[in-house]
């Protein structure tokens, strides 16, 4: 396998190692309020888009959330009535994932080569997983999630906007630039995909009715980096906005400050 990809996997997997009590403490500053932190801002307007696919899951469905982390969604899954498998490489985030989810079935695992049966989920999700990854990685992703749902089963996944208006593209590029370095554990890798590229991605892995969209305004997470407190007044005031445009049109979807990936595997 290309050096290059084998570096950038490892140096994502060494960054989740190292950050899983920062993303604990990011989870239950969300528990308290989706206006806490930006983390918590973000991945509620993801949770949103998330809770309206579950919706459409029969009691026990079969549900694999890869880079499971500390665990947060397996709990959830198991709340909801579903039967919830962990998929999860960082050795911090997988203890913590296990002592939380001490009945499920949680392995330790890449993407690219899940420890699962063929057919055997009606759900996967991936959250804040590809996008630390190399394209090749991604694909090869997309194509084991393929394998391993069932037919008519849905994947659910997240990637960074590349021409996103909180300039994320060009701080990762003045920052390689100042390290004289791609990418390390501290910083790792982040790849960048436009919807249309999203798109394009999920045809080739064989989903049909692949979409991509737009979730959360530049504007609050600037705000957010002046401090929680400034920027959970932002957010409290242009949530509102930032619901109608995202719900109502795809023109702020190329630029918005999450991208959500949705598709179904043929029936």
């Amino acid at each position: 396998m290309n050096t290059n990809i084998e570096q950038i996997r490892d140096a994502a997997i060494g960054h989740h190692h190292i950050m899983a009590p920062t993303f604990e403490s990011w989870y239950e500053g969300m528990a308290r309020s989706r206006f806490s932190n930006a983390f918590a801002y973000g991945r509620y307007k993801i949770d949103v888009m998330l809770d309206a696919e579950l919706k459409t899951l029969k009691p026990g469905a079969h549900v694999l959330d890869i880079g499971c982390g500390t665990g947060v969604y397996l709990q959830r899954f198991a709340e909801l009535g579903f039967t919830p498998v962990g998929i999860e490489p960082a050795a911090a985030m997988l203890e913590r994932a296990r002592n939380s989810n001490p009945t499920c079935e949680i392995h330790q695992g890449v993407s690219t080569a899940l420890p699962v049966p063929d057919a055997s989920f009606d759900a996967v999700t991936a959250i804040e997983v590809f996008r630390y990854l190399h394209p090749k990685d991604i694909d090869a992703s997309l194509a084991e999630i393929y394998r391993v749902l069932k037919p008519d089963g849905f994947v659910f996944f997240t990637m960074v906007n590349r021409w996103a208006l909180d300039g994320y593209w060009v701080l990762q590029r003045a920052r390689q630039l100042l390290l004289r370095s791609a990418f390390d554990q501290k910083h790792p890798h982040c790849e960048f995909f436009t919807p249309s590229q999203v798109e394009a991605v999920l045809r080739r892995a064989g989903f049909v009715e692949g979409r991509a969209h737009g979730r959360m305004l530049a504007a609050i997470r600037f705000a957010y980096r002046l401090g929680n407190p400034v920027g959970a007044r932002v957010a409290r005031i242009l949530e509102p906005l930032d619901d109608t445009l995202h719900s109502s049109t795809r023109f702020l979807d190329p630029f918005a400050g999450h991208l959500v990936g949705v598709a179904h595997k043929p029936a």
